[in-house]
């Protein structure tokens, strides 16, 4: 996982194809905030609004076809990260959704607030909008950006 402020984003293009494709896709939605699903040549992004779960609840999720990259654009929310090794799958992957659920430690959780970003790789377990005192209010963009096999 991958943990940073939006500005140095542009340092990962070389870690994640067509990254530079996702952000240009984006960058019309970054003063719009309308929710929904927007499809671009090289993945989708999903616009997201509302408020923060308790920790405790609910499930860690991994991916397979897609990278994750959480940007937060208002608000904020905490999540957790677990290795998927470290983790036991409860729900089977799901090829349509892209996600097989787990239960994990959530002893790794972070704090992450506006004009930061996280990256999450297939092989990682994460927990995203979770609150462990006060429930936090956040608008963030979801960018899918395909995993390359070779």
């Amino acid at each position: 996982m991958i943990v940073d402020k939006l500005k140095n984003i542009d340092l990962y293009k070389s870690m994640i194809p067509n990254l530079d494709r996702g952000l240009e896709a984006i960058k019309d939605q970054m003063g719009k905030m309308e929710t929904g699903r927007y499809e671009f040549d090289g993945g989708f992004f999903m616009v997201q609004k509302g408020e923060s779960k308790p920790m405790a609840e609910g499930l860690f999720e991994a991916h397979r076809k897609f990278i994750d990259i959480q940007i937060v654009v208002a608000g904020d929310e905490e999540i957790a990260w677990a290795e998927l090794g470290d983790s036991t799958e409860k729900t089977s992957y799901d090829e349509v959704k892209d996600a097989a659920y787990y239960e994990a430690s959530e002893k790794h959780s972070l704090y992450v607030s506006e004009g930061m970003f996280y990256v999450a790789f297939p092989h990682d377990a994460h927990k995203a909008i979770r609150h462990t005192s006060n429930s936090h209010k956040f608008e963030k963009i979801v960018l899918k950006m395909p995993v390359v096999q070779k």
